[in-house]
């Protein structure tokens, strides 16, 4: 199974998401501007903008776009210093390749965590596709990610990845993944290839380099099918294996169809 590799590229798209959120938009000397359709308004004595109608807010090289757009601030220095951005329905945020969607964002500058929420919110780049029926957060101080609610993951090579939630932690220093979590209804799959994975849990540590599949493990590849308590892959030695738990009775079961062996020609 591609399961040895399928967290790493799991959360390096997730990091991928985080640049498009985070992308230089604490440098507040820099321009923001807003259009809108129908109203733009300063409140000066509250300290925040409010624009309404097809806004498009620009900074940066971002681009967000929503039906309505709030956008807080303090004055420091002689300069207006942006705090938070609240975007709300047919919110798109872009940068480059990389796209995100949702019904309302919240966006901490200060705090550096962003929140993409609603009913359905997907995100896009060169790296993947993520979607979640719930939320989507990036805590940029904490170096954390999550997505939850009938997540879905899809990766370059066609391989789809669900699961009820999942989380990832990053190392302070240069963002690399630290440990990743995918949690409840976990299915790894690649139908080109015959490949499919399910657990309970499904968990990437950097240290030793290992990933364990936990909790109802079935692996599947093409007809063969393993099923135990636990799987474990090594990433060093490209070693799979597949446990049982003895003391509650459950034995590692197997089921492995035959090869045909191809035709001259074919």
């Amino acid at each position: 199974m591609c399961t040895n590799k399928i967290f790493i590229i799991i959360f390096v798209l997730f990091y991928s998401i985080s640049q498009l959120v985070w992308a230089k938009t604490n440098n507040n000397k820099s321009e923001l501007t807003v259009v809108a359709d129908e109203s733009l308004e300063w409140f000066e004595k509250e300290k925040y903008y409010l624009a309404k109608g097809n806004v498009i807010l620009k900074k940066d090289g971002v681009t967000l776009k929503a039906n309505i757009i709030k956008a807080d601030y303090v004055f420091e220095n002689g300069e207006n210093i942006l705090r938070k951005i609240i975007a709300k329905e047919k919110v798109i945020l872009t940068r480059e390749k990389t796209k995100a969607t949702g019904q309302y964002m919240i966006y901490d500058l200060k705090n550096k965590i962003a929140e993409i929420s609603g009913s359905f919110q997907t995100f896009s780049s060169p790296s993947g596709y993520v979607e979640s029926k719930k939320i989507i957060t990036f805590d940029d101080l904490n170096n954390k990610a999550e997505a939850e609610g009938n997540v879905k993951i899809i990766l370059p090579n066609k391989t789809m990845i669900y699961a009820d939630n999942v989380k990832a932690d990053f190392e302070s220093a240069n963002k690399s993944l630290k440990k990743a979590i995918a949690k409840g209804n976990v299915i790894i799959e690649n139908k080109s290839k015959g490949r499919k994975s399910m657990a309970d849990l499904g968990v990437y540590n950097s240290d030793n380099e290992i990933v364990q599949l936990i909790g109802n493990v079935i692996i599947m590849n093409n007809k063969s099918k393993l099923s135990g308590s636990k799987g474990i892959t090594n990433l060093k030695t490209g070693v799979s294996n597949i446990i049982g738990d003895p003391k509650n009775k459950k034995r590692v079961q197997g089921i492995f169809a035959p090869i045909k062996k191809q035709k001259k020609g074919d």
